[in-house]
């Protein structure tokens, strides 16, 4: 039974802020002796991982816990944030658990991310745990990432230096790839050395913003079925704009050229020629500072010329290559590698689509738009670039 002097309410309160009084000094201390936790501790991914909305990004277990004589705040603050699991364990245990807001950004409470769209980055900033939100664009490398390696014994699929499964000849069929169909492995099988591997599945690394290599599995997921069937058509090493989003197109330059007649070098296979040379380039998106190739998806007939290294060539490639060439140099870009500025403009041992290379050295990504009218030789093609500007 309380005694009377503790009965009045003005008693109350003059021990109430005495408490506080001779708490303050002492809570200030702890928290400047006591070094900050580290956001690390307490991700559930690694820093640079890639994340959407809903994702558990922070573990509540492994937030630091505080006296909850020190730091009554914590309790008031759980509670506003209806984390009634840490305000039960604060009162049962007399532990607060650090306000979940207070030590990290975009994140809710349970740990997962939020108040974002798109794909996002879990990164540190200070001495928070924070969700970035994605930037308007993002781009990285397509990358091979699991490999057909042959052996004396048939083929060996490995990932990162490990071998995670073996196959027989005669199980080769049973290789999914979405990049190598079932006739090309066994045509590469019997022409190919014990020890010589080939890319059947591919990643997404050196991302433009940093963020950490994305497995082919996650890609569809994070980036969406466009950016996969995007990487499915252009050789390793090439640049894919994984991430775009709050642009406006901008029209910079266009070009056009003639096919024209060159009996001599089969109008026919020219005219095939040219078509594919349009198709290997068309949607093409070179991010700024990067190189692009055009797809390798396409093919392209040969015929007969003496003066050619071989003694064939791609003809029909170079009235294209022409539009494309001055399209890019209206738009102000570097001439393209593999394509000189002759009439005969395509260089000698380049291949139209994967070896001609177009460099961005400006601002914003670019995309190029290629396409035919008419047929024969006096077909026309036409160049256009487009320049992506974040709105």
């Amino acid at each position: 039974m309380l005694r009377p002097s503790l009965k009045d309410p003005r008693t109350l309160i003059v021990i109430l802020i005495l408490i506080v009084v001779v708490m303050a000094p002492i809570d200030y201390h702890i928290q400047n002796s006591i070094p900050p936790q580290d956001p690390e501790e307490i991700s559930s991914l690694p820093i640079g991982s890639t994340v959407v909305s809903g994702m558990q990004v922070a573990d509540p277990a492994k937030i630091r816990k505080e006296p909850l004589i020190i730091h009554p705040d914590y309790l008031i603050e759980n509670i506003e944030d209806r984390d009634i699991g840490a305000v039960i364990y604060g009162l049962f245990t007399g532990t607060m658990m650090t306000p979940i807001k207070e030590i990290t950004e975009g994140v809710e409470v349970g740990g997962r991310a939020s108040q974002f769209e798109g794909p996002g980055m879990l990164t540190i900033k200070g001495d928070q745990l924070v969700v970035q939100p994605p930037a308007d664009f993002i781009w990285a490398y397509k990358t091979p990432y699991t490999y057909a390696i042959k052996t004396k014994d048939g083929i060996a699929i490995m990932q990162k230096n490990k071998t995670i499964k073996t196959v027989s000849p005669e199980g080769i069929g049973n290789i999914h790839s979405d990049y190598i169909n079932t006739t090309e492995l066994k045509e590469w099988y019997n022409e190919s050395k014990v020890g010589d591997r080939i890319p059947i599945d591919f990643s997404l690394s050196n991302f433009s913003d940093g963020r950490l290599e994305v497995p082919p599995d996650q890609i569809t997921r994070f980036f969406g079925e466009n950016t996969k069937k995007y990487m499915e058509q252009y050789p390793a090493g090439t640049p894919i704009m994984a991430y775009m989003r709050h642009y406006k197109v901008e029209e910079i330059a266009t070009a056009t050229s003639q096919l024209e007649s060159f009996p001599e070098y089969d109008d026919i296979n020219r005219e095939y020629n040219a078509r594919e040379f349009v198709k290997a380039w068309n949607g093409t998106i070179v991010p700024p500072g990067t190189s692009s190739s055009g797809k390798d998806t396409v093919q392209f007939t040969s015929s007969r010329d003496p003066k050619a290294p071989g003694g064939y060539a791609s003809h029909g490639t170079c009235p294209p290559a022409r539009a494309l060439r001055d399209a890019v140099a209206k738009a102000g870009l570097p001439t393209p590698t593999g394509i000189s500025w002759g009439y005969f403009a395509l260089i000698y041992g380049f291949d139209p689509a994967t070896d001609v290379k177009v460099y961005n050295d400006g601002k914003y990504p670019i995309m190029i738009i290629m396409w035919t009218e008419g047929s024969g030789p006096s077909m026309v093609i036409y160049a256009k670039i487009l320049r992506l500007i974040p709105t």
